[in-house]
């Protein structure tokens, strides 16, 4: 079984004089139990798991196709109806929907009327980092799934609760300092103090908190690790109470979890989310692969043709959103890549994904038309020039701009040396130019931070 059993253990309920067995009130009661439910149905086969995904699959199309016109219409679209989609074959052919088929008048999208026991209904807005936002509207239901993931989540990763949590994010409108690590952890469980900075601080501030609170714990976007490793190597500084980092938000390129495993010298562990759907997958501490959050949600890898990938194949994804009965989310085209897992050695039947690699947009585009995932090589950046961040960003099939914060002007022959680098990984003679920023590079409104992005395709 998992790290998890033993802080099960701990739990305590909410319900003055009862210290033990826990006893809950109605909301953290419903909470709960899912928490146990998913703490057992990680561990049955895939078979069963996959049984459970259809039967629920099921019930949401029966909901839709009888209170949505427009989910009516994508089936009639599709020569299909409700009957048809009775396993994965009949889901197979029912074809994926485009982030432009939620935003595209929204509001005849959603279904309002939802089962008892769903209410209320709330509005989410993606952050548009792909250019395309789209607004979902989520269940109570969604809701609850959410946050009995986020428990997963931490209870998958943390040995227990009682260590010092610093975590770096976006939309924190002041650092903030708390003897807990707030709701849904101290709602169930003791936990240490907990320190939130975000992650729009100046770099230096953010490492001098860090340095003064002593974390145990470091959650941090990707990019903003990798920018702090290298002040903090530069500096001389070190962290000496840190026993993990876990990443979020963005992908987690390999040279960053290898360096800062090496520098700090600790586990980095990772997680791929949206706002769409909150947790899709989770890293496994013992295997190393994502496990996807099937409970949740249906995930499928697929390739150019639309068919399902096999283990070791990239394919894009396509989620469909099994407990959300206000917007049907039903083979959403989410806009990311992914490599199809095999078996994980931790035990869990939940299926696995090697490496999340992106959206579509973060890939070169070639002028012979091949495209591939950048590799940038960051670290060797500072071989040839005073570099402090980079962004490289390409405005059409034969120019990428080459967006940097440096510690002191680049002269011409550091620029056509860093020039020549970014050309010989990514694989084109491209046409640069270079664009200087002060302090920070800015990030998309969601406090992301993407090193390269294309606005073409």
């Amino acid at each position: 079984m998992s790290g998890a059993d033993d802080l099960f253990d701990s739990i305590r309920g909410d319900v003055p004089g009862v210290a033990w067995p826990p006893v809950f009130s109605t909301r953290r009661s419903s909470l709960a139990a899912l928490m146990y439910e998913l703490e057992r149905s990680q561990w049955r086969p895939p078979d069963q798991l996959l049984a459970g995904q259809l039967t629920q699959l099921r019930s949401l199309i029966g909901h839709f196709s009888s209170r949505s016109a427009r989910f009516r219409a994508r089936l009639e679209a599709a020569g299909l109806d409700a009957a048809a989609i009775v396993d994965l074959e009949g889901l197979h052919a029912l074809p994926p929907l485009p982030r432009r088929g939620i935003q595209q008048d929204p509001d005849s999208v959603y279904c309002r009327e939802v089962p008892e026991g769903h209410a209320p209904l709330s509005l989410f807005q993606t952050s548009g980092s792909t250019g395309e936002p789209v607004k979902v509207l989520k269940t109570a239901v969604t809701q609850l799934f959410w946050t009995a993931l986020t428990l997963r989540y931490h209870l998958w990763q943390e040995p227990d609760f009682g260590g010092r949590l610093c975590a770096i994010r976006a939309l924190v409108r002041e650092a903030r300092q708390a003897t807990g690590w707030g709701s849904p952890f101290s709602d169930f469980f003791a936990t240490g103090p907990s320190l939130i900075i975000d992650n729009g601080t100046d770099l230096a501030e953010q490492i001098e908190k860090v340095r003064q609170f002593r974390p145990t714990t470091l959650i941090i976007y990707p990019s903003n690790l990798a920018a702090m490793l290298d002040r903090l190597e530069r500096q001389g500084i070190e962290l000496p109470d840190l026993e993990r980092v876990r990443t979020i938000g963005e992908t987690l390129p390999p040279d960053v979890r290898e360096t800062a495993e090496r520098q700090l010298g600790v586990a980095v562990r990772d997680c791929y989310s949206s706002e769409e759907f909150g947790y899709l997958a989770i890293e496994c501490r013992e295997g190393g692969l994502y496990h996807v959050m099937s409970e949740a949600l249906l995930v499928e890898v697929v390739d150019a043709d639309g068919r399902p990938c096999r283990e070791g194949e990239i394919g894009r994804l396509l989620v469909t959103d099994l407990h959300n009965h206000a917007t049907p989310m039903i083979r959403y085209e989410i806009g990311d890549h992914a490599e199809v897992g095999g078996p994980c050695p931790c035990g869990r039947g939940l299926p696995t994904l090697k490496r999340i690699l992106g959206r579509t947009r973060n890939m070169v585009m070639r002028p012979d038309g091949t495209t591939s995932w950048p590799i940038t090589g960051f670290k060797r950046f500072r071989e040839f020039a005073p570099i402090v961040q980079y962004q490289l960003v390409q405005d059409s099939l034969t120019s990428i701009e080459i967006r940097l914060v440096v510690e002191a002007p680049l002269t011409k022959d550091q620029e056509r040396a860093v020039a020549a680098h970014v050309q010989s990984f990514l694989g084109w003679p491209f046409e640069t130019r270079f664009r200087y920023f002060e302090g920070r590079l800015p990030t998309g409104r969601n406090g992301k931070f993407e090193e390269f992005k294309s606005l073409i395709g």
